[in-house]
């Protein structure tokens, strides 16, 4: 009897395809809104409102270190050693406890890694993985920032079903997006039971069940999720106003959610295409293609800020100093 050929399809091959899925997407918005028009708009937006949004975006990005600091758990049966630098401590094989600013570090390059890696994730992967190297907590760091997405993305669904209710009649949004966002929160609230009270013992997830002895840890992480999300909010309306489009604010925390959920879903590359379609579709009644285009451009030019932000941190030189505490 002859073995079926098992059909697997190789990194490569699912980078061009996401690459092609986006080519294609953008190409259609090249060929069906007048980029003249759009270019207007960007000369016509609004300095201090992108100002105003960048400073939402460090904002972010601090509340994300805190809520990290919040998740990371160091195994307290071993030696804890206070790190200020950065650098490997190849001289210990013993987990050391990272300070804040190492967190705050962290998470600032990781921005860097998402412009470059496909799917949007390479921060998670990069600060994740360096830092749980250099403390030897590789385990507890991947869960920490596993645990800390999974909130994330609970909190916008969270946002988007008190915000809908306040919708005016006006700004209504197709009914297959409602759908989509109670499939979407039904799972990762299933997802997120199976983690933390997985009932099948050993696993890849095991890892996770040790939140269980940390509720008050867990729903300061999810507080700080549902912070974090809100000012993701108000930094798209800032972006919004830049550009001229004024909507009712519950509108935004509904359209929010909805893109940032559907362009975590792998298929095109970091979103792009997707996101841009996805927004046009749901204000299509209520917001001119033009600036709305011109609103998601400087959306780009505010991650390419925060990129060039991480790539100076990296190659920022710190203390190489080391306290030890018993």
């Amino acid at each position: 009897m002859l073995n079926a050929a098992k059909f697997t399809i190789s990194p490569i091959a699912k980078l061009a395809i996401k690459l092609v899925i986006s080519a294609v997407l953008v190409a259609v918005i090249l060929w069906k809104f007048p980029i003249a028009a759009v270019v207007v708009q960007l000369q016509n937006a609004e300095l201090k409102w992108f100002l105003l949004a960048f400073l939402l975006s460090e904002i972010i990005i601090l509340s994300q270190a805190f809520r990290w600091h919040y998740l990371l758990i160091v195994p307290t049966e071993t030696k804890v050693i206070s790190v200020d630098s950065d650098d490997l401590l190849t001289s210990s094989s013993e987990p050391t406890k990272p300070k804040f600013s190492s967190l705050l570090r962290y998470t600032v390059v990781g921005y860097f890694f998402n412009l470059l890696a496909p799917g949007g994730v390479g921060g998670d992967i990069y600060r994740s993985v360096a830092l749980g190297r250099t403390h030897k907590i590789l385990s507890g760091s991947i869960a920490s920032v596993f645990v800390a997405k999974i909130f994330g993305l609970v909190a916008l669904c969270l946002l988007y079903f008190l915000a809908y209710p306040l919708l005016p009649n006006d700004f209504r949004i197709p009914k297959y997006a409602n759908w989509f966002m109670i499939f979407a929160s039904v799972f990762l609230v299933a997802f997120c039971a199976f983690l933390i009270y997985n009932p099948f013992g050993d696993g890849k997830f095991q890892k996770l069940r040790i939140y269980r002895a940390y509720p008050i840890r867990l729903v300061s992480a999810f507080i700080g999720s549902i912070f974090m999300q809100v000012l993701v909010v108000l930094m798209q309306i800032s972006i919004f106003k830049a550009v001229g489009i004024s909507v009712p604010f519950s509108l935004v925390f509904v359209i929010v959610p909805i893109t940032v959920l559907l362009t975590s879903i792998p298929i095109s590359f970091n979103g792009i295409g997707v996101r841009e379609w996805t927004m046009l579709s749901l204000t299509s009644f209520s917001v001119n293609a033009e600036n709305m285009l011109a609103s998601l451009l400087l959306g780009y030019a505010m991650i390419i800020l925060q990129a060039i932000q991480g790539l100076a941190v990296l190659h920022f030189p710190t203390r190489r100093r080391v306290e030890s505490r018993e």
